[in-house]
């Protein structure tokens, strides 16, 4: 039976306090992101019973609805009725830490365009493997207008983040759209200096394209400008003069202040992260690669994706997210093994559903439908995932591009000046086979097999 969204939407809106209790509402790939006011207003073991409903996580004061793939429907039918404004969580009305509120902040600025980078990462992919078997040339059509499919939403990722971010932190969307239009217009004079002078200090003026730290600061800083203009300017000049000063304050600010040190926090983070890596890449991607779904298990997976643009933007490589592609095949492989051992004909549908949506990288409907009712499940997925993260890190396998959601149609994006594709496709083939085979062996050693799920 078809699932009513638009029923479910009123339901979960009524047992998490009315619109009230909500400050935003986002959505990932399979979660329904709320952001609550107050979360014991909130009827947790309520919207866990609800049809349609794979689990709910509260993730430090943010709650996320895992419904799966299907989510974006719910998103909508939530939009239909009364929804909260877009406005932040004003300081100190929840009950979160710092790295919650930021970890919710991260997720609510990307997760919204997801899809999108998933959808141009398959594209890229596919160019790379094109150019590099002979079969297009740099200099063909074909393969120009792949090339700025792939690039051009990396190139202008500032002004993509500026509209979540101005939804985020309370600011205008088209000043935010200005502001970071700004920051990655091309500085082409050829008169220009490559350092000014402002204050006494030596400043160098650069293109922010693809920047993430700089873009989120900016439109931070340009939500509390505005506010305080707002605050002292006449609403009779308001309409002009807002988003002029606005401009101007915060331009001032992001190129001689903002942009700099967010750009040295940028290449910082990356050589802690590049120079932790080194200390032994082999157990680094064991234990990444291992515990990697356990972020997503508490909700907090969309953290790791600015390490990885930061990354690529500062070392032209990542890492990282070669390493958790082995995390998702490890929980891909568990759950399809679950497919033979199960003794029922509906635990067999969830887990042959389950699988087909780990294959296309989301996770979730077989970690909460499958693998975490059947502890032994999970607990072989993380095996088989750091083995292949073992792999992975020993061999330094890198990608090329960002990786927004890990599948095997991603996998052209490892293609590169020192390119190891091979060794990544061995790695998630170990990290899907060994959960695979532990799976079959437990099932026929525990008959009557995974009927019962452990306590």
């Amino acid at each position: 039976m078809k699932l009513d969204y638009v029923k479910l939407a009123q339901t979960i809106r009524e047992q998490v306090g009315g619109d009230d209790n909500i400050s935003h509402i986002s959505h990932c790939a399979t979660r329904l992101r709320l952001a609550i006011h107050d979360m014991a207003n909130v009827d947790i073991p309520a919207i866990s019973g609800l049809p349609g409903v794979i689990r709910v996580v509260n993730a430090s004061g943010q709650l996320q609805v895992v419904v799966g793939p299907q989510v974006e429907q719910l998103y909508q039918a939530m939009q239909l009725g009364s929804q909260p404004a877009a406005e932040p969580v004003k300081p100190g009305s929840d009950e979160r830490g710092l790295a919650g509120k930021m970890l919710a902040t991260l997720g609510a600025i990307f997760t919204p365009y997801i899809g999108v980078l998933a959808g141009i990462g398959v594209i890229k992919g596919i160019m790379v493997l094109l150019q590099t078997q002979g079969l297009v040339a740099s200099d063909d059509l074909l393969f120009a207008m792949f090339n700025a499919l792939a690039s051009g939403v990396f190139v202008f990722l500032p002004l993509f983040i500026a509209v979540t971010a101005a939804d985020r932190f309370g600011a205008s969307r088209f000043t935010a759209l200005a502001l970071t239009a700004a920051m990655v217009f091309p500085l082409t004079q050829p008169d220009l200096p490559q350092h000014f002078a402002v204050l006494g200090l030596n400043i160098s003026l650069k293109i922010y394209g693809g920047a993430v730290i700089p873009a989120i600061l900016a439109v931070l800083l340009l939500s509390n400008v505005e506010r305080k203009l707002k605050q002292w300017i006449p609403d009779v000049a308001a309409l002009v003069f807002v988003p002029c000063l606005s401009l101007i304050i915060c331009g001032f600010v992001v190129f001689t202040l903002i942009g700099p040190l967010a750009d040295y926090a940028g290449v910082g983070i990356a050589n802690g992260y590049s120079a932790l890596y080194q200390l032994s890449p082999m157990i680094s991607g064991a234990l990444l690669a291992g515990i990697g779904q356990l972020f997503v298990v508490f909700g907090v997976h969309w953290g790791i994706i600015p390490l990885a643009l930061i990354n690529i933007q500062v070392q032209g490589y990542d890492t990282i997210m070669a390493m958790f592609m082995s995390a998702v095949m490890g929980q891909f492989g568990a759950v399809s093994g679950a497919i033979f051992i199960a003794r029922n004909l509906r635990d067999r549908q969830i887990a042959l559903s389950a699988s087909l949506s780990a294959f296309f990288g989301i996770t979730e409907p077989a970690l909460y439908g499958v693998n975490l009712k059947f502890r032994m499940l999970f607990i072989f997925g993380c095996i088989g995932a750091a083995l292949g993260g073992a792999i992975t890190g020993l061999l330094q396998v890198k990608t090329y591009s960002f990786l927004p959601v890990l599948n095997v149609f991603e996998l052209g994006l490892f293609e590169g000046p020192d390119s190891k594709m091979i060794y990544e496709v061995a790695a998630i083939a170990v990290a899907f086979i060994v959960p695979f085979v532990l799976t079959l062996i437990y099932g026929r050693w525990t008959r009557p097999g995974v009927t019962k799920p452990s306590a």
